[in-house]
């Protein structure tokens, strides 16, 4: 839950700068893109810490996060962007819980998880895991657990999607790749935590290109599909 909530902290602190960047006019749909990336993360991070069994900071308002993220991704202007980024703020200040339960849904949209959110996260846990110096220096293995954490998630979050991909018709592929990228994403999780208790950085590197093959195969499937 830890890695969780400090990846929604992490995002959640982009909405302003995000918000600036509207200020400087344009079209809508070509200057929203930032701000569209991080409300779809969010929204992923909102139902997975709903869905936690774990304890967390963000769970009672984790319902109302994701009410409040799924009007930001259906924001047409900047005025309505506004309105919703400052519902979550107080989503966030004063949760007020929720009797409705929070299941998994097709909330997020997949294009720009895929194609922004996806590649920043394996290019930043790749860079911190070049070797074990590097990877050991003060703060990376938090943010390499942040960063596979959020990929979990993503997976999570992407299983009902199979439409928005190249291979529409492959459901059932789709979701076993999902959930493979889903698991190792943790173990790549979980190796980066041992790591703080002694863990081998050979188990983590091991963890972390079986990865990266899973990576390769499923956008061999699902993003060059004819």
């Amino acid at each position: 839950m830890a890695d969780m909530e400090s990846q929604f902290t992490k995002f959640f602190a982009k909405l302003d700068r995000d918000l600036e960047d509207l200020s400087l006019g344009g079209d809508f749909s070509d200057a929203s893109g930032n701000l569209m990336r991080d409300a779809n993360v969010l929204v992923l991070l909102a139902m997975a810490i709903a869905e936690s069994d774990e304890p967390g900071t963000l769970k009672a308002s984790a319902p109302s996060l994701l009410r409040d993220g799924k009007s930001l991704l259906a924001a047409a202007d900047a005025a309505s962007a506004a309105a919703a980024v400052k519902a979550l703020k107080a989503d966030v200040d004063s949760p007020a819980g929720s009797v409705a339960p929070v299941r998994w849904e097709k909330a997020a949209q997949l294009a720009p998880v895929m194609s922004k959110v996806v590649p920043s996260l394996t290019t930043e846990i790749k860079r911190l895991s070049k070797n074990e110096k590097t990877l050991l220096r003060a703060g990376n293995v938090d943010k390499v657990a942040g960063a596979s954490a959020l990929l979990a998630v993503v997976a999570a979050g992407s299983r009902l999607s199979v439409a928005e991909t190249t291979a529409p018709d492959q459901d059932a592929l789709w979701k076993e790749y999902c959930d493979k990228f889903g698991a190792l994403s943790l173990n790549v999780n979980q190796a980066a935590h041992a790591l703080s208790d002694g863990g081998a950085f050979d188990d983590y590197a091991a963890a972390l290109k079986e990865l990266e093959k899973s990576c390769s195969v499923c956008h061999a499937k699902f993003s060059n599909a004819q």
